[in-house]
């Protein structure tokens, strides 16, 4: 399977642990046996591949059965028991001579040494791999029924699998040289896609130290920020003016629960590990294992509303959003406080 020309190595092995891993590889799934033989001598593992009360003639020529295999074919025991001879040596000489033909990979043992390894595909289970896939995709009783419904555009109650993105490798043609009995029996196997995932990009930063400066910046909310900056550059002062500030301070703590929200969630299904410099109230915050603590504590609430009120007037003054920030009155403070105050069951 790795290249027609190779002469080496000669590997013959039938003794592998069985896994229950559901892996398709060696002691897991039934290879069928396979010979690397030169084309025209195809008949001899033909006749290797015949089979007598359902056991292969291989399998007697190992066991040396001769007296079944001259009673078969009506030839003498002693023409069986040359022919036994012959394919002992055929079948366990061993030679794990690589070959140039064979793809190497240098793998490391500790910091100076290594393995040089030669790559080998094992026809049988390649081959095996195929079946399963032409099995699920076309040959089941669901897939052909499932298939038919879907060319009729009927209902199908089952429905059926296949297998997409499958290229598809010709090996022998009608002049095969060098070549293994499966590989010119079934000529044609399958690779499975070898693409790298796609990564769907996360707009979650997960916070290390401060969630007001690493999951939630300024920018994200720099429509608020320059909308309160217009009314804060106001020469006067009225009932409107200050409910549109509340409304805008308000609009800038739904974005904080929101993002409070996002990263709750994705960490219900996080299995990576979490930062330990979090400051505690942002852990009962936002960590999925302080959920009863949240609703039976308030400490950490009144730590999280003045964080949120302190973020808010940095992300005003300090941040690069607003180039030229004026300077809050103490009345604009206090409405910070309040209105992020009135929020605290809604950041439970």
């Amino acid at each position: 399977m790795s290249h027609p020309s190779c002469k080496y190595p000669r590997v013959y092995s039938t003794d592998f642990k069985k896994y229950q891993d559901g892996y398709l590889r060696s002691g897991n799934a039934e290879a069928l046996f396979d010979l690397h033989i030169n084309a025209t001598q195809l008949k001899v593992y033909k006749f290797l591949s015949l089979k007598i009360n359902d056991v292969y003639i291989l399998e007697y020529l190992k066991n040396s059965n001769v007296a079944l295999l001259a009673e078969t074919f009506g030839l003498s025991g002693a023409f069986f028991e040359n022919i036994v001879n012959m394919f002992t040596d055929c079948i366990y000489s061993q030679s794990v001579d690589t070959d140039r033909f064979v793809k190497q990979v240098y793998f490391p043992i500790g910091f100076e040494q290594y393995h040089q390894l030669s790559l080998l595909t094992p026809a049988g289970l390649v081959f095996n791999m195929k079946a399963k896939i032409d099995w699920i995709t076309s040959r089941s009783p669901q897939a052909y029924s499932g298939k038919k419904a879907r060319k009729n555009n009927d209902y199908h109650e089952l429905g059926y699998k296949t297998l997409s993105d499958l290229t598809v490798t010709k090996h022998g043609g009608d002049h095969p040289k060098n070549i293994s009995g499966l590989n010119n029996k079934y000529q044609t196997y399958y690779l499975l896609s070898s693409i790298p995932p796609e990564l769907i990009p996360r707009d979650i930063r997960l916070p290390k130290t401060d969630f007001f400066k690493e999951s939630f910046t300024a920018w994200q909310a720099k429509e608020i920020l320059e909308a309160l900056h217009r009314l804060f550059l106001t020469d006067y002062n009225n009932i409107n003016i200050r409910d549109g500030r509340d409304y805008r301070i308000q609009q800038y703590v739904d974005l904080v629960i929101e993002k409070m929200w996002q990263v709750r969630l994705f960490l219900e299904d996080y299995s990576g590990e979490l930062s330990s410099a979090l400051p505690l109230e942002q852990k009962i915050w936002l960590y999925p294992e302080f959920a009863e603590q949240r609703q039976q504590e308030d400490e950490w609430l009144d730590k999280i509303t003045r964080h949120i009120a302190r973020g808010l007037i940095n992300h005003y003054s300090r941040s690069k959003v607003i180039p030229n920030p004026v300077t809050l009155a103490d009345q604009e403070l206090l409405a910070i406080e309040e209105v992020v105050a009135s929020n605290k069951e809604n950041l439970r």
